[in-house]
This record gives structure tokens, sequence and C-alpha cells, in this order.
């Protein structure tokens, strides 16, 4: 019975002093075997038995998501799971001598490991505060850290919003060189891409590929090894074109639509003033939804301002038109006259419009009254003259020239009638002859435009 007690509080003792195994002869405590194992490895020194040895670092990385592209100030920021093997040389053991232990976990600061950097990085958040390192027995340490990466990037927004961006992330030791540590990929570009993909299946960006690259870097009279994982990602543009294309689009159909209005109604113009002022709104309204942009204007400013230049240029046709429409604006205007002559000389030569240029109907008017109250003055004159005796003949003839001048003056309003209804019909014809030359030129000047656009979008710049 008393050796039973004692056993129990051995085994208690056993147990209250730390993590054990059990062993061939009971239980054996596990952090002793740990430091026996770690007794002849330094966290200060490369873990190789001759100095000149080189230490092969594999490295692995996969990439968990896309958290930010910072246009304005050139910045991505990554969610990146960074992997790191390399084999310690005293720390191998075999199990069977440390009761079937294979393998433990340690605390970074209790092993060597490489002071790997990300060059691109401008800030790097890690995940676990506290982080450890796993140790087989055949000496191999694995490293397995969560990054946050803020990268300097290089952006190209030429193609914004069908652009894809690439960021190289080169990783490579600070202060060993490469006769130091050599770093080499553990999986390819391949493996590694399918991996990332797994993870990335939601956000603004989709992943396209990642590429691997191992070179050797000099600096000074040192060589360094060095790793770049070339990230390709594309933007999802299905927002930037239901919200930003499609509605400027939609403006310029609308536009197309307004050349159907007859070229002599007083609305075409307010119609399409009101369209210019409505886009320069929307233009104000989305100008947040634009990455800034320093040396290269993204292809959607170009395709904005040129639908702005294209809805100004209709309000200036349909302004043009009205002028040639009105002949008291062209009596003001002299140069454009001058524009029909030069571009219409058979609408010149025709004897309806030459008809224009002759004085206003007012000025037609005004003359034939004056003539008619000159004749009447001198034939009145004429018959105070003769006799009394020829009295009543006076006040017959009278009357008949009063009938005469009546008719005449109703001829003449008929006959300026008639000069007005022809030249409204001359410039009616020039105006819709002038307005289907200026429609298919607008719409061959928007085709080119568009496909010219669509071209840049799909090769890039």
């Amino acid at each position: 019975m008393d050796l039973g007690f004692l056993w129990v509080l051995s085994f208690y003792w056993l147990i209250s002093r730390g993590p054990c195994v059990l062993g061939e002869k009971g239980p054996v405590d596990m952090a002793s075997l740990i430091s026996s194992i770690i007794q002849h490895s330094s966290p200060r020194l490369r873990p190789v038995r001759h100095w000149d040895t080189t230490l092969t670092v594999q490295l692995d990385l996969r990439l968990y998501s896309i958290l930010d592209v910072n246009e304005k100030e050139e910045k991505v920021s990554l969610h990146v799971l960074c992997t790191q093997r390399w084999k310690d040389e005293f720390l191998s053991w075999d199990p069977a001598e440390f009761s079937g232990l294979s393998h433990f976990t340690l605390p970074v600061s209790s092993v060597w490991t490489p002071d790997i950097i990300v060059r691109e990085a401008v800030s790097v958040g890690r995940v676990e505060a506290d982080a450890f390192v796993s140790v087989n027995s055949t000496g191999w340490v694995q490293r397995i850290e969560p990054l946050l990466l803020v990268l300097r990037c290089d952006l190209a927004m030429f193609r914004f919003p069908f652009d894809s961006q690439r960021c190289n992330l080169t990783f490579g030791p600070n202060l060993h060189t490469v006769e130091d540590v050599e770093l080499v990929p553990e999986r390819s570009a391949g493996a590694v891409l399918n991996a990332s993909r797994q993870s990335i299946r939601h956000g603004e960006w989709e992943l396209l590929s990642i590429r691997t690259y191992s070179f050797t870097e000099t600096q000074g009279s040192h060589s360094y090894s060095r790793i770049t994982f070339q990230v390709e990602m594309g933007r999802s543009s299905l927002f930037y074109v239901v919200n930003l294309i499609v509605p400027s689009g939609f403006v310029m159909l609308i536009d197309l639509a307004g050349f159907a209005i007859p070229v002599e109604s007083a609305e075409r113009i307010p119609f399409k003033v009101t369209l210019l002022l409505g886009y320069t709104v929307f233009l104000v309204l989305v100008n947040d939804l634009l990455p800034p942009f320093r040396e290269n204007t993204p292809i959607l400013g170009v395709y904005f301002v040129v639908c702005l230049a294209f809805l100004s240029l209709s309000v200036g046709e349909s302004m043009i038109l009205l002028a040639l429409g009105k002949p008291d604006i062209l009596h003001h205007v002299p140069p454009l006259p001058r524009l029909a002559t030069l571009f219409f000389p058979d609408w010149m030569k025709n004897k309806k419009w030459a008809e224009t240029q002759t004085p206003l109907d007012s000025e037609f008017r005004d003359k034939s009254r004056l003539i008619r109250d000159l004749q009447r003055a001198y034939r009145l004159g004429e018959g105070q003259g003769q006799g009394q005796g020829s009295e009543a003949r006076s006040t017959l003839a009278d009357a008949m020239q009063a009938l005469e001048a009546e008719l005449w003056e109703v001829s003449e309003e008929l006959r300026i009638l008639t000069h007005r209804g022809s030249r409204r019909r001359a410039r009616l014809q020039l105006m819709e002859t002038t307005d289907w030359l200026c429609f298919c030129v607008y719409v061959a000047m928007l085709a080119a435009f568009l496909l010219i656009l669509m071209v840049f979008w799909m090769l890039g710049h």
C-alpha cells in the first residue's frame, strides 16, 4: 500500500514538472529532451558545422487576399503567408533515442532564423506577435509567418478600368551574402498560383498569374541571393462599366437621336444644351470614382473629354444652322454667307438664293408706298390747275387711280409673300442638307473614336 502511494506521488511530481513523453522506462520530461537536442544549436550563429558551407533556404509564398490598391499613392496591400524551410545541422536526432520524439515547436528566438526582408515593402505587419518554428528529427526547421504587406508598386492606369497591375515581392537576406545563404523556391510558380487562387475568390481584384524569378543581386563588392514573386492582378471592371461607361454612352445615343428634331424647330438647341449641362454635372459627380493620374491620362478620362467635345460640337452645329435659317442674323453676320458660298456654291448660284441678298421686305414696302404717295400728289396738283368744269371727270379719275393703287399694293404684298416663301424654302433646304452632312460626319467621327478606344482598351498602351 505504501509502495503504491509512493508511485502515485512520483507520477504526480513528473507531471507537475512539465510536458513529458512516455519512454521505455516510464514517463520522460519533454523539456529535458528538447534541451538536450538544442544544446548545440545557437540562435546567433548559422546552423552549419563548417563556416564555408552555404545554407540553402527554401522559400514559399501563398497569397491570401488583395486588401487594397491605392492608386493615388501607388501602394498595394496584400495578405500573404510566407514559409521558410532550412536545415539546422545541430538539431537532428534519432527519435528512438529520445523516447520516439520526432518533432516539436520552439519560439523563433530559440533558434537561428534567416534575416529575410521584402525589398518593396513600405510596411510589414505580422499577424502573430510571438511566432514559432517547427523542428523535425531530420534537422529541417520550418517557419510559417502570415504577413500584412504594404508594397510600393508602379501602377499603370492607362487602361483603367480594364487595367491589370503587376507588383513584385522580392525576398532576400539583408546581411548574409550568397556564399552564406542561398534562397531557392520551394514550389513551382504554377503551384503557388493554384494555392493562392483557392484563397482569393471575391473582391475588386482577380489574381491572374504569379511568376517566380531567382537571381543574384550585386551590391558593392558583395552578392546576395534573391527570389522575386511577380503577382499580376486584374481589376473587376463591371462596376465602372455600369456606373460610368454605360450612362455616358446613353447620353451620346440621346444626342444622336436629337438630330431627328426638325432643323427649323425652336426646341432643338434647348434640348442639346440641356444634354450638355446634364453631362457636365454627371462628370462632376463621378469625379471621385476616377483614379488620380500624373503621367498618363487613363483612356476613360479621354473618353469622357471626347464625349463632352462631341456634345459641344452638336450644340454649335445647331446654332450655326439657326443662323443660316434666319435672314436677320445673316444680314448682321457677314461671315456666314461667305461660308455658305464657300461650301455650297451651287446653292448660291440659284436664283431663289440670290434673291435673299436683296433688301429686306420692309424696305420694299416703304419704297412702294413712297412712290405711290408721290404719284397721288402730282396728279392732285395737276387736277387743281384745270378748270372747275372738269371736276367730275377728276373725281372719277381719282377713284380709278385709287382703285389701281390698291390693286397694285395687293399685288405687291402677294409678291413679297411669294418672295418670302421662296427664300424660306431655299434656306430650309440648305439647312436640311447641311444638317444631314453634319450628322454623317458626326456619326463617322464618333464611330472612329469608339473603335480606337476599344483597340486601346484591348491591346493596352
